[in-house]
């Protein structure tokens, strides 16, 4: 039974997904509102500032940080001026450690600006680390009515930065968690 549902559950989303296809086929693809996927990269425009310091709960923190990068992005919409605030805690332990960030981004072109929040986890074990950090900003100008998506993840030895540029009103909410079942 449990095999039907599943496979019926994949048909429903299926079927969803075909009948949300048509529907992104009708709109205008090319226009200044079509959503669309790209690809970055990233340019410091100088060394980040910020106070760092010990906390009473982390071992280090860092608060205030400010980074000015250059965004070359795929789609002219996401490029421009990328303007970070953040700040960090980190946890360190013997090679190794654990952070958290959570910044407000700005990112401004000819066409408009986009603004919105977004963080980042890191984690770092002896000479290796590897980090995942997603921001979600609002059009403003020209692109009022979008969502802009930008996720980074990087280690050593890859590094992928990609996101995406849909109407605000198609972002999909995150739906409630739910309990795993009991086996």
């Amino acid at each position: 039974m449990r095999t039907l549902r599943m496979s019926l559950l994949g048909t429903v989303i299926l079927a969803l997904l075909a009948g949300s296809s048509g529907a992104v086929v009708a709109q205008d693809l090319t226009g200044p509102m079509a959503p669309a996927y790209f690809t970055f990269t990233l340019e410091p425009t100088a060394e980040p500032e910020g106070i760092g310091g010990d906390s009473d709960s982390f071992e280090f923190e860092v608060r205030g940080v400010e980074e000015v990068e250059i965004v070359a992005a795929s789609d002219p919409r996401a490029s421009g001026v990328l303007t970070t605030f953040g700040n960090a805690n980190a946890l360190e332990v013997d090679d190794g450690g654990f952070m958290t960030a959570a910044t407000s981004v700005r990112l401004v072109n000819d066409g408009g600006a986009w603004s919105g929040t977004g963080g980042a986890v890191q984690a770092f074990v002896e000479d290796r680390g590897f980090a995942t950090v997603l921001a979600v900003l609002t059009g403003e100008g020209d692109y009022e009515g979008l969502t802009l998506v930008m996720t980074q993840y990087y280690d050593d030895d890859a590094q992928a930065r990609q996101g995406v540029i849909v109407p605000s009103d198609k972002v999909p909410p995150f739906p409630d968690a739910i309990e795993a079942a009991a086996e």
